[in-house]
């Protein structure tokens, strides 16, 4: 049984239609693949800002409980929010300027931009 030449045109149309649709279906993987790979990086960033924040938290409260109840500490709490003087002293609390606005600070953007998408393709083509 010789294949005639139908056949075999038949049979490369078919060869090419599977590559097109295995293409298509690598495509979409490496599409889905990229927007995980973003997904995660964001997250990356978001967990090493939150874990550098609770480190600095940490490191405050260490030093808060290493001068906890020490005179120099119960004094400062004393003057500062609790608004206790000694004898012979007098407390004076300063009161804002009527109609005086005070500017609120506002912190400036950082950080560092995303990769470019032909650094995402690149990792997910080639590996790391």
């Amino acid at each position: 049984m010789s294949l005639g030449p139908l056949d075999k045109l038949g049979l490369s149309r078919l060869w090419i239609l599977a590559a097109a649709v295995g293409g298509i279906l690598l495509l979409g993987d490496l599409n889905s693949r990229m927007g995980t790979a973003r997904q995660l990086e964001r997250d990356a960033d978001i967990l090493s800002t939150e874990t550098a924040l609770l480190e600095t938290q940490q490191a405050q409260l260490q030093t808060d409980l290493a001068a906890a109840g020490s005179q120099a500490q119960v004094e400062q709490w004393a003057r500062a929010q609790a608004r206790m003087v000694r004898d012979g002293e007098k407390l004076i609390i300063p009161l804002p300027a009527e109609g005086v606005v005070t500017p609120t600070p506002q912190a400036a953007p950082t950080g560092e931009p995303l990769p470019g998408a032909w650094r995402v393709w690149w990792t997910l083509l080639f590996g790391g």
